[in-house]
């Protein structure tokens, strides 16, 4: 998106140099900041960098930034190594799982938060657990077999089963039983 962002007249903005600005207009920490933050070792130098990046975009960091204290969040985010069967690198995961916890813990309708009348309680909230895709599947449309794992194709780990055998988990609405309605 280099130049062609809201581009109508030949002229684009720059995505990354968008995102660049946006971040120090907020006032956000560097990316060192971060990794600290997400309790990941500091870098002392650009050769560090090269750990968690290819090594030649580390070297162009080296190019525009005087530190690697320096270096602003976005860029380096991006060009981090990603985690194992991940799109994102460390400090990018530990951002966003930190923004849903926060989104998760802030939701007052969120099924696991406690704390209010209609709160659900924990002999609930473990039926609840159990429902999965599959079973969701089988309750509600004409299926009669799927793997265990709705989103992952069957495999000796995830067999195919039959809705009606009891191997794909069924939720027992019997804690709901002696609960007021409420409105």
């Amino acid at each position: 998106l280099k130049n062609q962002l809201f581009n109508s007249s030949g002229y684009g903005l720059d995505l990354v140099a968008l995102n660049i600005q946006r971040g120090r207009d907020h006032g956000l920490p560097g990316y060192n900041e971060w990794r600290e933050y997400c309790g990941l070792p500091r870098l002392r130098n650009f050769k560090d960098l090269a750990t968690v990046m290819d090594p030649t975009v580390a070297r162009n960091f080296s190019r525009l930034y005087r530190n690697v204290d320096d270096i602003d969040l976005y860029p380096a985010g991006i060009a981090e190594n990603p985690l194992p069967d991940a799109i994102l690198g460390p400090t990018f995961a530990c951002i966003v799982a930190e923004q849903f916890r926060r989104l998760k813990l802030g939701d007052r309708f969120w099924y696991e938060n406690g704390g209010m009348e209609s709160s659900f309680n924990e002999a609930q909230l473990q039926e609840i657990r159990k429902v999965t895709f599959s079973r969701l599947l089988c309750d509600n449309t004409a299926v009669e077999a799927i793997q265990l794992v709705a989103f992952v194709k069957p495999a000796e780990w995830n067999p195919t089963e039959d809705c009606e055998t009891g191997k794909i988990p069924q939720m027992n609405l019997a804690s709901w039983k002696n609960e007021p309605v409420w409105s």
